[in-house]
């Protein structure tokens, strides 16, 4: 068997290296929440994120273009975009890991059906991703009794699903209207810039962490904040790299089994246990997530 093309051996390297990232985040983001809170964690976080963004615009300028529409749509998907990361912060928080991720990992299955929804015709692949999606958080939310210690509990699964909502309109919003007249990095800028401000206006109304959190120091809240804030910058970079060669679909479709390397990570490291039904219905969200992203 010969070697691959380079661009498609570069599109698998970059889609792999995405979900790794953003499985990575979405993990070092759970053990954040836990510590200190949803709004909390998002002032840690978010405005790293913007600082690197900054940097990356500082490191290859490129003035701003497009006019007030297409700004006005923008700042639309900045809205989606924070909805999301609130609600999947939660999610996160509160939640089983093992069953939230994957449940809002299928953000692509909304950003499908809205482009159906707007005269876009979908695969049939992507259409039967989004059967097996709801066929599969029916199985994932069957819970067997009450959680044990370790084991999951179905708590957080409507955020999940909200981010799901969420971060599909955004995506739509994003790919199908914003990059294609503004590009990348100033879109993303402007993503992160409404990330911080309200998380920031948000941190301001409210008294948190309770008492009862896991007691951590300021430098490990640190070292979570900004691993998940390159994390995330890290993944989009791989993933936007290798969307620019011609096997785009290669790329979604590795970027979008993120959820995987998270279940990894809370399997071996949290001691997350679900049952045979739960394992199943991710196994099927993620088949379904799949399907829509090739």
């Amino acid at each position: 068997m010969g070697a691959l093309p380079i661009d498609l051996g570069m599109g698998i390297l970059c889609g792999l290296l995405a979900a790794l990232c953003w499985g990575l985040g979405d993990y070092l983001i759970t053990q954040l929440t836990r510590r200190v809170g949803t709004t909390r964690a998002m002032t840690y976080i978010q405005p790293l994120s913007l600082l690197i963004w900054i940097t990356l615009l500082a490191l290859q300028f490129r003035a701003p273009e497009g006019g007030v529409a297409i700004w006005a749509i923008a700042i639309g998907t900045g809205v989606c975009h924070v909805a999301g990361l609130a609600l999947v912060y939660r999610a996160f928080e509160v939640g089983t890991l093992s069953l939230v991720s994957p449940i809002s990992s299928s953000f692509a299955v909304v950003t499908a059906l809205l482009a159906l929804a707007t005269g876009e015709r979908p695969p049939a692949l992507a259409l039967a991703g989004a059967g097996l999606l709801f066929i599969g958080i029916v199985f994932a939310t069957r819970s067997p009794g009450e959680s044990t210690p370790g084991g999951a509990k179905l708590t957080g699964i409507p955020e999940a699903l909200g981010s799901a909502v969420g971060f599909g309109a955004m995506f739509w919003l994003f790919y199908f209207f914003v990059q294609p007249e503004l590009g990348y990095i100033w879109p993303l800028i402007v993503l992160k810039m409404l990330a911080s401000s309200s998380s920031l206006i948000a941190r301001t109304r409210t008294d948190e962490p309770p008492a009862d959190r896991p007691k951590s120091s300021l430098s490990k809240i640190w070292l979570l904040a900004i691993g998940a804030a390159v994390a995330d910058t890290a993944a989009w970079l791989a993933y936007i790299w290798g969307t620019s060669t011609v096997y785009a679909t290669v790329v979604t479709a590795l970027a979008s089994l993120f959820s995987v390397v998270t279940i990894l990570l809370a399997w071996v490291l949290l001691k997350e246990r679900l049952a045979v039904n739960q394992w199943v219905g991710v196994a099927v969200v993620l088949t379904g997530v799949f399907l829509v992203s090739i």
